[in-house]
């Protein structure tokens, strides 16, 4: 690319939240991080009634108007048939075609599935795009995935999973070269599971990965591992649980006794805000999912970690 500061595209039409709020939290992330250049991809109307907002932008922040967005609803196949002309779509299109060096939406998870898998090529030997999310914990944080972006596998599936897993690991975690891998199940005895996870285990047992075996939703912040894979159906739940939980344990009130557990954990940050922005592996190019629910802190956050994405992975 010609331009030397990496460059973000942003879908700023999608999420849940006003598109305001992430557009104030992308000129805070600009103040304090000079080095990136953002390319905004906003619909057309959308900037038309709200451009006022649009005045005065930072140099380094550059608006591309587009004629469709995406709803949180939409069906992703409709929206791959008929809105290749929409922000989320366009800034894909942006790194495939190497004009950004990664994409950052809130919006619809199954559209930014649908259109990166359109627009990237594959560069793993998953059939479909996991998302990846990294964990806090103690003695070490643990990439779980998948979080969502797939939520059947066969027992293939899970084992090029837990390949895709340990080969990103070690860029994202300090980790070594040979990551622990664990399968998330109901138990952690090798009869337990339903058929699926069982097959997969067995094909782990004789993989040349450093494979741990099962584990279990008790071991996701403890650093059992330092991946943990799943598919995305019980990856998503376990994780808005997980976040469910933290929020709850940040309200104002006296602490009972699962507060006062999370005590012992003083050196671990458990805010859900602080680890917003799943990435989407199994792609040739950086795609970075932010919570559909996030606000403007929530938004910064997750721009921080795209940022931190960039530095990390080759």
């Amino acid at each position: 690319m010609n331009d030397k500061k990496p460059v973000i595209a942003i879908d700023l039409m999608g999420g849940d939240d006003d598109p305001l709020s992430r557009l104030r939290a992308i000129k805070s992330f600009l103040l304090k991080e000079k080095s990136f250049k953002i390319n905004l991809f906003v619909n057309q109307d959308f900037y038309k009634y709200q451009s006022k907002h649009f005045a005065n932008l930072p140099a380094n922040m550059a608006v591309i108007q587009s004629e469709h967005s995406i709803s949180m609803d939409e069906s992703p196949l409709v929206a791959l048939r008929k809105k290749r002309n929409s922000s989320l779509s366009m800034a894909i299109k942006a790194v495939a075609d190497n004009q950004a060096d990664v994409i950052l939406s809130a919006g619809n998870s199954g559209a930014l599935v649908a259109f990166a898998k359109y627009w990237l090529k594959p560069n793993a030997p998953i059939e479909r795009p996991a998302l990846a999310t990294v964990l806090p914990g103690f003695p070490k944080p643990t990439l779980l995935l998948d979080i969502g972006a797939t939520l059947e596998y066969r027992a293939e599936d899970l084992y090029a999973l837990a390949e895709l897993g340990a080969e990103i690991a070690p860029q994202l975690l300090a980790c070594g070269n040979h990551p622990e891998v664990a399968l998330l199940n109901v138990g952690t005895e090798h009869i337990k599971g339903h058929d699926t996870v069982q097959q997969a285990d067995r094909l782990l047992q004789n993989s040349e990965l450093n494979y741990l075996g099962f584990c279990e939703g008790t071991h996701l912040f403890k650093g059992y591992a330092d991946v943990i894979c799943c598919d995305g159906f019980v990856g998503n739940i376990a994780l808005k649980a997980c976040e469910g939980l933290a929020q709850q344990l940040q309200l104002k009130q006296p602490l009972n006794w699962w507060q006062k557990l999370f005590c012992q954990f003083n050196d671990v940050n458990f805010n859900p805000a602080q680890y917003n922005g799943a990435l989407l592996l199994g792609l040739d190019g950086l795609v970075v999912k932010a919570h559909g629910n996030s606000n403007e802190s929530d938004f910064h956050h997750a721009l921080i970690r795209t940022a931190e994405y960039i530095k990390k992975i080759n």
